[in-house]
């Protein structure tokens, strides 16, 4: 794959059982070695003994993706211990979980709507579901047209294809419509650093069971959640951590080299754009 002595950043990825976490594994094992930007610094000792397992140099940062200064001072943290930077995974993001705090509390109850929404839930969600990715790649782009092969992948969701039915819960108006907007920011990022070999991707996912969606399920039922129940997934299950983490990590290698400008759904079907 190509990815041996380069090194990638990962937000959000101290989260145990996230994708962000299996992201940051896996390019270590694909010989990256990986910068951690979370909030969730309980979680850095774990994901660093997992990249250094695979034989990789390990670096976490505390990051607040929705706090430009931040993101700024942890690239260059990034730049001065690693002396480049090849690849960005923009995984920090949700409807809900957001906080260190929110990791242990329980799922919001109740369907939070653009009709219905405070503007602190418009604010805090698109701060770092949008602005957080953008401030990242902002940030990242300088040190990627110098690696001459550089990538970035996103995170959307196949919430930002069909919306979200009022009474679904543990998602959102505001993130249905900030996912919409990565699908955007993933298009003009390619068609802006194409020229110097930049290569900028997003993956969709539907559910995936996650820690995060498991908590939900536990606390609201399936058939509550924000994409129904399994019955309305074609392909008759869920998706798997492992599942998205490995798509993404190819998308960061050569294998993925003519690839760009894209966004692909990973769903099991339960929707076709």
């Amino acid at each position: 794959m190509a990815l041996t002595d380069r090194v990638a950043i990962v937000t959000g990825a101290a989260k145990p059982d996230s994708i962000g976490y299996a992201v940051a594994a896996g390019l270590a094992a694909e010989g990256a070695d990986v910068v951690i930007a979370d909030l969730y610094a309980a979680g850095f000792a774990e994901i660093a003994r997992a990249v250094e397992a695979a034989g990789r140099r390990c670096l976490c940062v505390r990051t607040d993706v929705a706090d430009p200064g931040s993101v700024d001072a942890m690239v260059k943290q990034a730049a001065d211990a690693f002396g480049r930077i090849d690849v960005l995974v923009n995984a920090a993001g949700g409807s809900w979980g957001i906080t260190p705090a929110d990791l242990i509390a329980p799922p919001r109850r109740g369907f939070v709507g653009l009709a219905n929404c405070s503007l602190a839930d418009w604010r805090t969600i698109l701060a770092v579901n949008l602005d957080g990715p953008f401030y990242c790649s902002r940030a990242v782009a300088p040190y990627l047209r110098k690696s001459r092969g550089g990538a970035i992948v996103n995170f959307s969701s196949v919430a930002a294809r069909k919306g979200l039915a009022p009474g679904s819960e543990g998602s959102s108006g505001p993130y249905a419509v900030a996912k919409a907007g990565i699908m955007a920011l993933t298009r003009q990022l390619a068609m802006e650093l194409g020229a110097d070999g930049v290569r900028v991707n997003c993956v969709a996912p539907g559910v995936v069971l996650s820690g995060r969606a498991r908590r939900l399920m536990a606390a609201v039922g399936a058939e509550r959640g924000p994409e129904g129940s399994v019955s309305g997934v074609p392909l008759g299950r869920f998706g798997t951590v492992a599942e998205i983490a490995g798509l993404i990590v190819g998308l960061c290698g050569e294998e993925a080299s003519y690839m760009t400008g894209v966004t692909i759904d990973a769903n099991g079907a339960s929707y076709t754009a």
